[in-house]
């Protein structure tokens, strides 16, 4: 026998549907969880030559994809859970993790979560906060690079996440 010989593998919306429940289950970390759905879907997708796109195939797919919008869901809502307590702290590393770990409308949709739920007080003082930090950042980062139109943050010693983090605070809090 082969190393490289096929398998032959078959799944049911049932025990797909109980499995994709157990996994749900298994772990405390909400992360590991929704990285694992998307691997299964990914797995499922590329794997199912000859089933592709039957109802069977549909279903199980609309399954997995039903329990990673949960896990989504509830990743967004955790980190929505430490963005507020990160931006009353001005605590520039947490808002640069949350920041990488969403995609840039993820975040955007983070903060207009978050902001609504701030005292106007708080806002301004935000608004100050990352005008100062970005602009006293681009300036270094200008000033490191030797060139008036360019940026370099690492010779400026700034940490490009932590920019990028509160650049979309910044934005987000300056109205148009």
């Amino acid at each position: 026998m082969s190393a490289d010989e096929p398998i032959t593998l078959q799944v049911s919306a049932h025990q797909i549907e109980r499995f994709c429940a157990e996994l749900r289950r298994g772990s405390a970390n909400t992360n590991r969880k929704h990285s694992a759905l998307i691997a299964l879907e990914g797995f499922i997708i590329r794997h199912a030559a000859t089933d592709k796109y039957t109802s069977a195939f549909n279903n199980i797919v609309n399954i997995i994809q039903g329990h990673a919008e949960q896990t989504r869901q509830a990743l967004l809502n955790e980190y929505a859970e430490n963005l507020e307590p990160a931006l009353k702290n001005r605590d520039r590393n947490a808002l640069a993790a949350i920041h990488q770990s969403v995609s840039r409308n993820g975040f955007d949709q983070l903060l207009e979560q978050v902001l609504v739920r701030l005292s106007p007080e708080l806002l301004h003082s935000l608004k100050l906060w990352a005008e100062k930090w970005v602009n006293e950042a681009e300036s270094k980062a200008r000033r490191a690079s030797g060139y008036p139109d360019a940026l370099n943050f690492k010779q400026a010693g700034i940490p490009l996440d932590q920019y990028r983090a509160l650049s979309e605070l910044k934005r987000k809090l300056t109205p148009l």
